[in-house]
């Protein structure tokens, strides 16, 4: 049986078989477009027979051929592929191959690179070895064809005259001059060197002629200084440098400058003086500008300077050198002598005066320095500069240096040591002396000098003990308390009351001056010098505005109130002292945190000691802040107290002739409601928000307490007792205006203790079980109901002992035991005079 017969495959058409070539998947490939370029065929024939049935074989054939030539397609790529591969590993072998010969190339190559390198350096060293040697006696050779020169000079100056050396020095002009100096220099090393007898000759005709030439050079460099002649200038300053160092002709320069000539004269007459200099002493009055005379001078001296720096460069070989001649000769002799002046006038008038003009002339100097110092590109000053063409070894220092150094050998006579402090610290004690002048007047004639020199003294000692530096005090300071051990000066003094008052004006006066001499130590002392400085200074503020002002005022206060008689009322006006502490201590914290503070802090040991002497200063002076407070309330509860003591035995118990109810209260009542209210106007006036409250409570609880004793004094009538709430009720309307919740509290408690003495005596177990008084025990209100005078009649006195009974023999319940324990505490909460610290903080 025959083979089944295969099928022919479907016949692609052209452009479907372009489709599958290996150039339509090269690139950007996209199956869904190939798919619809495989299809597109089939459906237009489809749409051109307009059948409208599905009919998939021509789809099935036409896939399946497309499949069977993409697989044919596959497998040929899939050999032309494994043959790519082949060959490149070929390739691959080959390039290792020849890597590897190119690297044992390169080998070879380095190695012979290394061999010529050490056969280089070989011939390297060996060539610095010849031209070492060579050097060397190529100098040999130029020292003994020197030295056979200097010998044959020598000789003919042992003849008498030097014909050779004048010859160079005629006939080959300005070269000639040159290298004549130098052999004149030369010469004379060798004339120093050679003593012999027979060359006696030869050593004085060297000296003569080494005169002779020195002479000759100095006339034309000054000649041509005369005629601004800088090329001439510039030739004899170099044949100088090479003769003798070239001093001589530098100090021509500088000696005959026309700066200088004209300053000389200038500073023989007094500076110019600025309509604002009168204020140059007054402490509180702005720091005038600086003499407009140093102005003028520093003017001249910047445009003299950078002219001379340019001059000098041209002129001279070692233009550095001169330069700092010039400078230091400007600094020594024309800025000192002019700075001297105006310290001198200056100092006539007040230390004040010449610290402020010490100040703003370093101020400017400082200033002119760093002006000066961009003079230093136009020299190009070096170190250990060889001046060209020259054997000559210049060393020379930077321009910024040497004007450091002249700013500082300006002013060393001024702030070496402890000069400059001690004469801020003179200047302080002057001015605050005279600001305090008429207070410490005061001090000692109106309380007596010994009262007031043993005040400053014992607080002295209290502050400088504590701190445990006593022998660091300056003399200054030392000297100054002196003053006051012996205050001879101030008994003479007219003085009034407004002297001894406290000052708040003057106060920020003193601490303007005080940091203006800070600010000033800040400028003139270098930063290692700050915080000690600024410590020392601290401290005699403390000493002035401490001890001196705010304690000797708190303890006027104190003495003041510790004399008052208590028959009279009291003097309110130490409390606006201990407001103005308040104030004062208040700018001294500030002055003491912006100014003191961040100028001690590099230092930790001073640092410590000074915020330690600040607190114990603060403390002291709270302390007696309270003490003057406290002796204050003591004063005030002094004077109620006898006022109510001009309570008369009858006024609860009046006749009828005597009874008049339409008064508002008794005398006694109203002398204490009217201190009280002024007493309250006051106090707003000097305390503010929580001390108010703090002062009124403790002069109202003490007053609270005091009434309910000074109830116990009096028999009291029916109509008395009327009288009595009267009173009552306008002591707690007084109390009442000062709006503090826990005074209203004990004085409402008075007032139902008032009513005690109005009601019937059958209503009194309900009043006493009422209010406040519900809270008191029966035996607390005992002593109040005795002065009923009909406590006996109407027999108040056997109700009370049956109620008293019941508590005092036990047979009350549990319950009742603890209501008597709770009345009792109350009644101690209630009246208890528990003073509130005060506190000025």
């Amino acid at each position: 049986m025959a083979p089944p017969r295969m099928p022919r495959p479907y016949e692609l058409n052209p452009d479907l078989k372009a489709t599958l070539r290996v150039e339509s998947f090269q690139g950007t490939f996209s199956s869904k477009a190939f798919i619809e370029k495989l299809s597109s065929g089939i459906i237009a024939t489809r749409i051109k027979e307009n059948s409208n049935t599905f009919d998939p074989k021509p789809f099935i054939r036409t896939f399946e051929s497309s499949l069977e030539e993409l697989e044919k397609l596959a497998s040929k790529m899939q050999k032309h592929t494994i043959e790519l591969e082949r060959e490149t590993q070929k390739e691959e072998l080959a390039f290792k191959k020849q890597v590897k010969e190119l690297g044992l190339g390169f080998d070879d190559v380095q190695s012979s690179l290394e061999s010529l390198e050490s056969r280089i350096s070989e011939v390297g060293s060996t060539a610095i070895r010849i031209g070492e040697k060579l050097e060397t006696a190529d100098s040999q050779r130029a020292r003994a064809v020197l030295s056979k020169k200097l010998m044959e000079y020598f000789m003919q100056f042992n003849e008498g005259r030097c014909p050779t050396l004048e010859s160079l020095m005629t006939q080959q002009g300005l070269d000639g001059q040159i290298e004549a100096a130098r052999i004149l220099r030369q010469l004379a090393i060798l004339a120093k060197e050679v003593d012999l007898p027979d060359t006696q000759v030869a050593r004085e005709g060297i000296e003569k002629f080494r005169e002779q030439f020195e002479t000759d050079m100095l006339s034309s460099f000054d000649k041509a200084y005369r005629h601004a002649d800088p090329k001439v200038m510039a030739h004899c300053a170099k044949a100088l440098l090479e003769f003798n160092g070239g001093h001589s002709c530098v100090q021509i320069y500088v000696n005959q400058h026309d700066f200088f000539m004209l300053h000389s004269k200038v500073n023989e007459s007094t500076p110019v003086e600025g309509p604002d200099q009168e204020n140059l002493a007054n402490p509180v009055a702005a720091i005038p500008p600086i003499d407009a005379g140093l102005i003028k001078l520093y003017d001249d001296i910047r445009t003299t300077v950078e002219q001379e720096a340019e001059i000098i460069s041209m002129v001279f070989p070692n233009p550095a050198a001169v330069f700092q001649v010039f400078i230091q000769r400007v600094f020594g002799q024309s800025i000192q002598q002019f700075i001297e002046t105006l310290l001198e006038r200056a100092q006539a008038k007040s230390t004040l005066a010449y610290l402020r003009t010490l100040s703003s002339i370093h101020e400017q100097t400082v200033l002119l320095v760093e002006d000066l110092k961009k003079c230093e590109d136009t020299l190009k000053v070096g170190v250990n500069t060889n001046v060209k063409g020259s054997n000559v070894s210049v060393t020379t220092q930077p321009l910024a240096q040497t004007l450091d150094r002249c700013l500082d050998d300006l002013f060393v006579p001024y702030l070496e040591s402890d000069r400059y402090q001690e004469k801020e610290l003179q200047s302080l004690c002057e001015i605050y002396d005279s600001m305090l002048a008429k207070f410490t007047a005061y001090q000692l004639q109106r309380r007596g000098g010994n009262k007031f020199r043993a005040i400053i003294t014992r607080t002295f000692n209290q502050i400088i003990d504590s701190s445990n530096n006593r022998q660091s005090l300056p003399p200054v300071v030392q000297e100054n308390f002196a003053t006051v051990k012996n205050p001879e000066k101030y008994q003479n003094m007219q003085v009034s009351d407004d002297d001894g008052n406290l000052s708040v004006e003057v106060v920020i006066k003193l601490l303007k001056i005080h940091a203006e001499s800070v600010v000033r130590s800040v400028g003139l002392l270098p930063v290692s010098g700050r915080p000690k400085n600024t410590a020392v200074l601290f401290q005699l503020l403390n000493d002035y505005i401490g001890m001196r002002y705010i304690d000797a005022a708190l303890d006027s206060a104190l003495e003041d109130l510790s004399a008052m008689d208590p028959k009279f009322p009291p003097d309110m006006r130490p409390m606006k002292r201990v407001k103005l502490v308040s104030g004062i201590v208040h700018l001294l914290q500030m002055h003491f945190q912006t100014t003191i503070l961040p100028l001690t802090v590099p230092s930790p040991q001073v640092y410590r000691e000074t915020v330690i002497q600040k607190n114990k200063l603060m403390a002291n002076v709270e302390f007696k802040a309270n003490a003057t407070i406290q002796k204050e309330i003591d004063v005030i509860l002094a004077w109620l107290e006898t006022c109510l003591s001009r309570q008369r035995r009858t006024d609860f118990k009046p006749k009828d002739d005597e009874i008049d109810l339409t008064g508002l209260a008794t005398k006694p009542c109203m002398d204490c409601c009217e201190f009280l209210r002024r007493m309250y106007d006051m106090i707003r006036k000097y305390f503010d928000g929580k001390n108010i409250e703090m002062f009124c409570t403790e002069i109202g609880i003490a007053f609270h307490g005091m009434l309910l004793e000074h109830f116990k004094k009096f028999s009291i009538s029916p109509v008395g007792g009327v009288l009595l709430t009267k009173d009552i009720a306008k002591y707690q309307e007084s109390v009442k205006a000062w709006n503090i919740p826990s005074l209203n509290e004990r004085f409402e408690m008075l007032r139902q203790l008032g009513n005690v003495f109005l009601v019937k005596p059958e209503i009194l177990p309900s009043v006493l079980n009422e209010g406040y008084l519900a809270k008191v025990d029966f035996k607390s209100l005992y002593p109040y109901l005795q002065m009923r005078v009909d406590f006996k009649t109407s027999k108040i006195d056997k109700l009370f002992e049956k109620l008293n009974l019941s508590v005092a023999d036990g047979s009350g319940s549990s319950s009742g035991n603890a209501n008597t324990a709770s009345r009792m505490a109350a009644l101690e909460d209630l009246t208890g005079a528990k003073f509130l610290s005060y506190s000025m903080r």
